[in-house]
């Protein structure tokens, strides 16, 4: 689970280097993998070529994958693309509303993960939507104009991953507006059910829970700010 702490006891009686990596294989080649080596320990006879291997290894270990997620819900429809590596990330997300109310909003997000534990993410992005809420001259919490309801904008921003997964993110848009959110999705509550979180300085908040029915299908309830409550049918890949 997240932030779990495991013991592994084994007996080294092999030379050279030891791959340890997840046998799920778009997990083992989006990065869940480690090279331990030994001091002063021979080179696998097996390995003619550890170079090259390693070349190999760290060439696999960068593919992009693909996921998606989708909610059909009572209140709208939001869901998520993102093509990703170990360094790389492109990501969209949505939410649609069924009136002009709620309107439509999405955010495109293209960024690099930095350094050897890959906390941080500078990116740039671009900011898509309008609702009629009837809150125009709303404020957001440095008392700048608001444009959660009304925004077509490029912007900048870097990303960090807090303990417990949590990302924090600083971005600031072509109108000068600051904004800051905190999010977690997948809080593992039990084996199949998971809570997310999403809370920022537009004084937009979010609070669900998703109920895991099988391995591309589940059951979520949320609350949304600007949507309100609703109850769907979600869909991931």
């Amino acid at each position: 689970m997240p932030m779990e702490t495991d013991t592994l006891e084994f007996t080294a009686n092999a030379e050279g280097d030891w791959f340890f990596h997840c046998h799920i294989l778009y997990h083992m080649m989006s990065g869940m993998g480690r090279v331990f080596t030994y001091e002063n320990q021979p080179e696998n006879p097996l390995i003619p070529d550890p170079k090259f291997a390693k070349r190999k290894l760290f060439s696999d270990d960068r593919k992009l994958r693909v996921m998606a997620r989708n909610d059909f819900a009572s209140n709208g429809n939001d869901g998520m693309l993102m093509l990703h590596n170990t360094r790389w990330s492109l990501g969209t997300e949505w939410r649609l509303g069924y009136n002009n109310m709620h309107g439509y909003e999405t955010e495109t997000h293209l960024g690099r993960y930095l350094g050897k534990m890959q906390w941080i993410m500078p990116f740039i992005g671009f900011d898509w939507r309008y609702r009629s809420m009837g809150h125009d001259e709303e404020k957001n919490i440095f008392g700048q104009r608001n444009t959660k309801n009304n925004r077509a904008q490029l912007s900048v921003g870097l990303q960090y991953i807090l303990p417990m997964l949590f990302q924090f993110k600083t971005e600031v848009y072509t109108n000068g507006n600051l904004r800051l959110q905190l999010m977690r999705e997948d809080i593992p509550v039990s084996k199949r059910l998971r809570a997310s979180m999403m809370v920022n300085s537009d004084k937009e908040y979010m609070g669900g829970l998703r109920f895991i029915a099988g391995k591309n299908i589940g059951m979520s309830a949320h609350y949304d700010s600007d949507m309100g409550f609703g109850v769907g049918l979600t869909v991931s890949y």
